[in-house]
C-alpha cells in the first residue's frame, strides 16, 4: 500500500493504521481530506537535504544570491505539496463487483474514478497490493475507468485487500496517496479438467425417454391458447392475423436426460483433482442443456439447468472445503 521504501515492520505498522482508520465499503468512496496522506519521496528527500546544505552555504559565505535560489526553490517545494494533495482531492472511486473467474484465469478489478471539479487531474495511479499500477487521467468533471488484471492461483472465495490510488503529480516531490478497500467478493471457481465429456462419464444416469409436448422441441405438434407471461416469440402471428387470437406454437420432443454429479462415485485420490472433474462436469452438462444435480458430503443441490443453477453449482464447489485462515485475495506470484 505504502509505496515509500520502508523497513518491513515500519510499512506493517503504518498499514495496520490505514486499515483501522479506513473501514471497508461496499459503496463508491469519496478522497476527502481525512482520506488523503502525502508524503516526501526519496527524491523529495534528496531535494530537501540539497536545500539544507544550500541554506547553510549561504550563511556561512554570507551569499544574498544563494538565499535567493534557496528560497525560490522552498516556495516550489510549498507549491508541489498543495498541487500534489490538490490532483487527488474531491475524486471518487467506484468499483464493479469481480467477475468470478476459474482457477488459473485473471481476475479482472474494474474501477472508474469521477470528479465534478473543473480542473484536470494527471497521472493518477491506481494499484492493487505490488502489482504494477494503471495510471489516468481525468477531464474537467469527467471520468476514467481503470482494470487491473490479477493472477489467480488459488480457488474460492476471498476479499480485496488495501487499494491504493495515488500521485506524484507535478513535481516527483510528494506520494500522495488514499488507501481504499472495498467489501466485495473475489469468487474463483475450481480449475476445470480437460478432455471431459458427459458420455464417458462414470456418473452419468439417463431417465426413460418420453414424449412431452413443449413450446421447446424438434416437431411441430400444434397450437395452443396463449398464456401470460410466456416469450411473445412462440405466439403464431399468422393464426393471428386470420382473427383466432394468441395462440402459442407447441412442439413434440423427448425429455431431456438428467444426471447427477456425485462425489462419492469418482474415482480421484485427492480434493481438488475432484473437484476439477466436477467442474468440467457441471460446464459439460450445462453447454448440452441437460439437467443435472450436485452431490458433495453434506451438500446436495437438486437437478436443474440454467445461468443460475450454473453459478449455484459452481460456487458451491468454490468454497467446498475452502482451506481455512486468511482470506485475502492476493495474486499468484505473492
Amino acid at each position: 500500500m505504502l509505496s515509500v521504501a520502508l523497513p518491513r515492520p515500519v510499512r506493517r505498522f503504518i498499514d495496520n493504521w490505514f486499515d483501522s482508520h479506513n473501514p471497508p465499503s461496499r459503496d463508491s468512496i469519496l478522497l476527502h481530506n481525512r482520506r488523503l496522506y502525502i508524503l516526501p519521496t526519496r527524491f523529495g528527500y534528496l531535494f530537501a537535504i540539497m536545500l539544507l546544505l544550500l541554506f547553510l552555504a549561504a550563511i556561512n559565505y554570507q551569499n544574498s544570491m544563494a538565499f535567493v535560489l534557496t528560497f525560490m526553490l522552498t516556495s516550489l517545494v510549498i507549491v508541489s505539496l498543495w498541487h500534489t494533495h490538490k490532483n487527488l482531492l474531491g475524486v471518487t472511486v467506484h468499483m464493479q463487483i469481480p467477475r468470478p473467474v476459474f482457477c488459473g484465469e485473471s481476475c479482472e478489478l474494474k474501477f472508474e474514478l469521477s470528479h465534478d471539479n473543473t480542473s484536470r487531474r494527471y497521472a493518477i495511479g491506481i494499484q492493487y497490493l505490488d502489482r504494477p499500477p494503471v495510471y489516468l487521467k481525468l477531464d474537467p468533471a469527467g471520468s476514467a475507468q481503470a482494470k487491473l488484471k490479477i493472477p489467480t492461483h488459488l480457488r474460492g472465495e476471498f476479499w480485496l485487500a488495501g487499494i491504493t490510488v495515488f500521485t506524484r503529480y507535478p513535481t516527483g516531490l510528494f506520494h500522495a496517496w488514499g488507501w481504499l478497500k472495498f467489501d466485495l467478493p473475489v469468487l474463483i471457481y475450481p480449475r476445470p479438467a480437460t478432455g471431459v465429456t458427459l458420455q464417458h462419464s462414470m456418473i452419468e444416469q439417463y431417465d426413460g425417454q418420453t414424449s412431452t409436448s413443449t413450446i421447446e422441441g424438434d416437431d411441430f405438434a400444434g397450437l395452443r391458447e396463449h398464456r401470460e407471461g410466456e416469450s411473445l416469440r412462440h405466439i403464431s402471428w399468422k393464426a393471428y392475423a386470420q382473427g383466432r387470437g394468441l395462440l402459442t406454437k407447441t412442439f413434440q420432443g423427448q425429455a431431456r436426460p438428467s444426471l447427477w454429479i456425485d462425489w462419492d462415485l469418482l474415482s480421484q485420490d485427492s480434493t481438488e483433482e475432484k473437484l476439477s472433474l466436477m467442474t468440467a462436469l457441471v460446464l459439460a452438462a450445462e453447454s448440452e442443456e441437460q439437467k443435472y444435480g450436485l452431490r458433495l458430503p453434506g451438500v446436495l443441490i437438486e437437478q436443474g439447468y440454467g445461468n443460475a443453477h450454473k453459478h449455484n453449482c459452481l460456487q458451491t464447489l468454490a468454497v467446498f472445503r475452502q482451506p481455512a485462515g486468511n482470506h485475502e485475495f492476493r495474486p499468484a506470484d505473492d
